[in-house]
C-alpha cells in the first residue's frame, strides 16, 4: 500500500505535469494556427468572384467546396468533412452566425477560426486541419487562408448545400418560378430611422437584396422601407406604452410582495400576542387569592392592549395588501389591454419589414404543403398539389440571382442533389481522392429534370399570388421528398436534410433553440457579472487560462 508522502508526492508530480501541459498547449495554439496559415498552399485554387456569393456547395465525395456568384464563377478548395460516425449531413442549409473568434463548447473549446454556423446544434463552415479524408466531428473545416478571404464576402442566409457528388448551378427559367410585380415609379427617401431598427439588432441588412443597379426596383424597395419604417415607429411607440406599463405592473407586484411580507409577519405576532391574552385570561379565571386575581387581571390588561396594538397593525397591512392587490390589478389590466393594442402593431411593422427581404420557399413532396419564410421567420404556409405523388422528385434549390429585362424579370439558377450510386459508398475511395485536382469544372445541374420537377407542382393562385409581390434577388424555393429538418426553428432559414444519407453529426447533437436577446443573441452573465454567448466561450477560454487547442 502507498503512504500517505507517497500518495501526496504523486498528486503534486501530476499536478505539476498538467500546469506544464497546459502552458505547453497554449503556446503551442499559436504556433498551431501560424502552420495552418502557412500549410496547404495546393488546397485553394486563388481566384475571386465578380459579386457577392451566391451559394456556397460542398462535395462530400470530392471533398470540396465551391462557392459562386451570380455570374457563376467560383472559389475552390478543400475540405474535410465529417469523419464515420459524426458525418456531415446532406442537405440544403444557410449561414445563421458569423464569429471571426470562436471556440467550441462541445469539443474542449476547439478553436474554430472565422466560423460560420449552418446549424444551431453546432455544424460550422470553419478553418481547420485538412488530412485529405473526412475527419471533422460534422463540421466543415477549410484551409485558413481560404476561410479567412470568404469571411468577408459572406453574409447571413447564404445558402449551403452539402452533396456527395459535386455540382454546379445551371441556369432554369420556368413559369412556376415566381417573378417580380411590376416596379413602382417614383423614388422615395428613406429615413434614418429605418436604420435603427430595434427587432433586427445584430442582423441588420444581413438579409437585404442589392438592387442598387436597378433603379426602379431601388425606388420600389425604398418606398417599401418607408412604410416600414412608419410602421417601426408607430410598434415602437406601442411597445414602449406597454414597457412603461409592464414596469408599472412590476412596481405594483414589487409593492405588493413587499405588503405580504409585512402582513406575514404581523399575523404571527398576533397570534402570538393572542395566545398571550388567552393564557393570561386561564390565568385569571384560575386565581383564588385577592393579589393573585390583581395581578392576573393587571396581567391580562398589559396583553390585551399590547395585542389591540399589533392588531390595530395587523388590520392596517391587511388593508394595505388588499389596496395593494387592487392597484395591481389595475395596472396589469391596463398593461393587458396596451399589449393588445400593441400587437397588431408589431405584426404590421413585421410584415412591413418582410417585405424588402427575400423570399424563401419551401415544397415539400411528404407533407404537400407549401412554407413561405422572410428573414428566417415563417410567414405561412400553405397546401399545394403535386402530381404523381408517391414518386420521388428529388431536391432542388432555385435561387434568384439578379434581374434581367431592365428589371421587370428575375434570372434564376438551380442545384440539385443526386442521389448518388452504390459504388460511391466505399469510404476507401476518399483516400485515393485525396490529392486529386481540384481546380476543375464540376458538372452542371441537370436543369431538366429540375424542370420536370416543378412540371409536377401546382399552386393555388392565391396562394402564388401572396408570394410573386416581392420576390427579390437572393429569394430561392426548395423542392425535396423530404419533410423540413427538426433543425429548422427560431432564426433559422429551411433546412432540409436527405433521409437516405448518414446524419452521424446531428444524431450526435441535440438541437438548440436558437438565441434571442441582446444583439440576436441570449445573454448569460457569469460570476464576474460579464456577458457571453452560450455559442461562444471566446472570453472564459481566456479568463480562464490555458486549453488544449484541437480541431472540431
Amino acid at each position: 500500500m502507498f503512504s500517505v508522502s507517497a500518495l501526496a508526492c504523486a498528486r503534486n508530480f501530476a499536478s505539476t505535469i498538467l500546469v506544464v501541459l497546459a502552458a505547453n498547449s497554449f503556446a503551442d495554439s499559436a504556433e498551431a494556427r501560424n502552420r495552418l496559415r502557412d500549410a496547404g498552399d495546393d488546397e485553394i485554387v486563388q481566384s475571386s468572384l465578380s459579386g457577392p456569393p451566391v451559394i456556397a456547395v460542398v462535395s462530400i465525395k470530392d471533398q470540396r467546396v465551391s462557392v459562386y456568384d451570380a455570374k457563376g464563377e467560383a472559389l475552390h478548395a478543400r475540405v474535410s468533412t465529417g469523419q464515420t460516425g459524426y458525418e456531415t449531413p446532406v442537405g440544403v442549409f444557410s449561414v445563421l452566425q458569423k464569429q471571426e473568434e470562436h471556440y467550441s463548447n462541445i469539443y474542449d473549446d476547439a478553436s474554430m477560426p472565422f466560423m460560420q454556423r449552418i446549424t444551431w446544434s453546432g455544424i460550422a463552415l470553419h478553418a481547420g486541419a485538412l488530412p485529405g479524408y473526412p475527419a471533422s466531428h460534422g463540421c466543415i473545416r477549410m484551409p485558413y487562408e481560404f476561410a479567412q478571404q470568404l469571411f468577408p464576402l459572406t453574409r447571413l442566409g447564404l445558402r449551403v448545400v452539402v452533396a456527395h457528388d459535386d455540382t454546379a448551378p445551371a441556369p432554369i427559367s420556368h413559369p412556376l418560378l415566381p417573378k417580380p410585380l411590376p416596379a413602382g415609379e417614383a423614388a422615395v427617401a428613406v429615413p434614418a430611422t429605418f436604420e435603427n431598427d430595434v427587432t433586427d439588432q445584430g442582423q441588420r441588412g444581413a438579409f437585404e437584396p442589392d438592387v442598387s443597379n436597378w433603379p426602379a426596383r431601388a425606388a420600389q424597395m425604398q418606398a417599401l422601407k418607408t412604410i416600414a419604417s412608419e410602421k417601426s415607429l408607430e410598434a415602437q411607440t406601442a411597445i414602449s406604452q406597454a414597457d412603461d406599463l409592464r414596469a408599472v405592473v412590476d412596481d405594483k407586484a414589487a409593492a405588493r410582495k413587499i405588503a405580504a411580507k409585512a402582513l406575514g409577519r404581523l399575523e404571527a405576532a398576533k397570534k402570538k400576542a393572542d395566545k398571550v391574552v388567552t393564557r393570561a385570561d386561564q390565568r385569571l379565571l384560575a386565581a383564588k387569592k385577592p393579589a393573585t386575581q390583581k395581578k392576573a387581571e393587571e396581567a391580562k390588561a398589559k396583553a390585551a392592549a399590547k395585542a389591540k396594538v399589533i392588531g390595530d397593525k395587523y388590520d392596517a397591512a391587511k388593508a394595505d395588501v388588499e389596496k395593494a392587490e387592487k392597484e395591481l390589478a389595475a395596472a396589469t389590466e391596463e398593461w393587458k389591454k396596451a399589449d393588445a393594442v400593441k400587437a397588431p402593431f408589431v405584426a404590421a411593422m413585421q410584415k412591413a419589414k418582410w417585405k424588402t427581404l427575400p423570399l424563401s420557399m419551401f415544397i415539400s413532396r411528404k407533407t404537400q404543403r407549401l412554407y413561405v419564410r422572410q428573414g428566417n421567420e415563417p410567414v405561412f404556409d400553405a397546401p399545394i398539389t403535386i402530381s404523381e405523388p408517391d414518386d420521388p422528385i428529388g431536391t432542388h434549390v432555385f435561387t434568384a440571382v439578379s434581374y434581367k429585362d431592365q428589371g421587370k424579370d428575375l434570372r434564376w439558377q438551380v442545384v440539385s442533389i443526386a442521389r448518388r450510386s452504390a459504388e460511391d459508398d466505399d469510404p476507401a475511395s476518399y483516400q485515393k481522392r485525396r490529392r486529386a485536382d481540384i481546380d476543375y469544372d464540376a458538372p452542371q445541374t441537370d436543369a431538366k429534370e429540375a424542370s420536370a420537377a416543378l412540371d409536377r407542382i401546382t399552386i393555388p393562385p392565391d396562394v402564388a399570388s401572396r408570394i410573386s409581390g416581392y420576390v427579390w434577388p437572393g429569394s430561392s424555393l426548395i423542392v425535396s421528398d423530404e419533410p423540413l429538418s427538426k433543425e429548422t426553428g427560431k432564426a433559422t432559414d429551411f433546412v432540409v436534410v436527405i433521409s437516405t444519407e448518414p446524419q452521424g453529426a446531428l444524431k450526435k447533437r441535440p438541437r438548440k433553440s436558437a438565441p434571442y436577446g441582446r444583439d440576436g443573441y441570449y445573454d448569460y452573465y457569469d460570476s464576474r457579472g460579464d456577458r457571453y454567448d452560450r455559442y461562444d466561450r471566446y472570453e472564459r477560454r481566456y479568463r480562464n487560462g490555458p486549453t488544449f487547442f484541437n480541431w472540431w
